[in-house]
């Protein structure tokens, strides 16, 4: 049923095109190139030494075709090479797809896009967050950076209020797990399988200047076509507010998932995968520059961020891991020499729900980003 919705939704969007009121074509077409990276040092507490890793190296190549059709693909190299099963390097196409916009304010996008639950998901060049590394909520919850295949309408029915809605391949049973969720069931739009789609929106509204307010959504099967696996399926609601008013910067996230028939997953796959997980986290951040130089269009941000997410919040047929149920608290330092380039120092602190000792790691990292 599900493909057959899929099939329903892409004849739907050419016949909307064909029959629609498009907007007049032009001629000349242009290709843009971009990107962003972001080097990282990490030295966990009581080691004898750290580790340099250029984490991202990315590349946009896009191109307008006229002013209602263009194309939008960003590709990355992880740990900078790959040369074989056994290297840490990952080359993958993140996001590629052809966007129409028949309509001033509306259009349809198709092919690999990013489902645009969470904030890093959509949006996670590193000059546009605080800290080193990404917010765990966003590795163990949201599985960022998450792509799929797919197509979907995106529109804004008023200047303060947007909205975006996708058909994707969704995530499959046997990638699951007790430790990290949903992210080892991410099928990447490579040779994916169509028996259970997904589906997937998000809207942001602005009530008013500086104020942001989104909410969020996944739902879609997880069984591949599998019967023993029954109806098991995965749902992410999430929601998320960012707030700034002069130096100051707030931001806030929180996500649940729900697995229905997790205990057949488990018993199919031999896993410990929960019925839900949970996480959220707030953060605030501070600029300082025009403290020590008024005049200064450079920013110095101080930044602090506590988090919780357990992927084991409730389960069936077995007991929560206490390992599970974890805690991260960041602080540190931003400075933005140029909005597009950003130096980053900061201080992290794990712990869980066992009665053992937080555990803590200092990073470092430089990253950048030009369109």
């Amino acid at each position: 049923m599900n493909h057959i919705l899929f099939v329903f939704a892409v004849s739907s969007v050419f016949a909307i095109l064909l029959c629609g009121p498009v907007a007049a074509i032009a001629q000349e077409s242009s290709t843009t190139i971009g990107g962003y990276g972001e080097l990282h040092y990490n030295e966990p507490e009581g080691s004898t030494g750290g580790r340099l890793d250029f984490h991202r190296f990315v590349v946009y190549l896009n191109h307008e075709f006229n002013d209602w059709i263009s194309f939008v693909s960003e590709t990355e190299i992880e740990h900078t090479y790959v040369a074989g099963a056994n290297t840490p390097g990952e080359l993958s196409i993140e996001q590629a797809y052809l966007e129409l916009r028949p309509w001033e304010h509306y259009g349809f996008r198709a092919g690999i896009v990013l489902p645009p639950v969470g904030i890093i998901n959509l949006v996670h060049e590193p000059p546009t967050f605080h800290g080193v590394e990404r917010p765990l909520f966003h590795n163990v919850i949201i599985p960022t950076t998450w792509r799929e295949a797919g197509i979907g309408f995106f529109g804004a029915p008023r200047h303060n209020l947007h909205f975006q809605i996708y058909s994707v391949s969704s995530f499959m049973a046997e990638g699951l797990s007790a430790g990290s969720g949903l992210r080892g069931g991410r099928q990447k739009a490579a040779n994916a399988s169509t028996k259970d789609m997904g589906f997937t929106g998000r809207v942001d509204y602005i009530p008013v200047l500086g104020l942001s307010l989104g909410a969020s959504f996944f739902t879609g099967g997880l069984t591949g076509g599998d019967e023993s696996l029954g109806a098991a399926a995965a749902t992410i609601i999430a929601g998320d507010v960012r707030f700034g008013t002069g130096n100051l910067q707030l931001r806030g996230e929180a996500a649940m998932i729900s697995i229905t028939d997790a205990e057949r997953i488990n018993t199919r796959f031999e896993r410990n995968v929960a019925d839900r997980m949970t996480g959220w986290y707030a953060e605030a951040a501070y600029n300082f520059m025009p403290h020590l130089a008024e005049s200064s269009v450079q920013q110095l941000f101080v930044f602090g961020r506590y988090g919780m997410h357990n992927t084991q919040a409730e389960t069936t047929g077995f007991d929560p891991v206490a390992a599970y149920d974890r805690t991260a608290t960041t602080v540190g330092f931003t400075w933005l020499p140029t909005a597009n380039v950003a130096f980053k120092i900061d201080y992290q602190l794990f712990d869980d729900a066992r009665d053992s000792d937080a555990t803590g790691q200092f990073n470092a990292g430089i990253g950048y980003a030009f369109f």
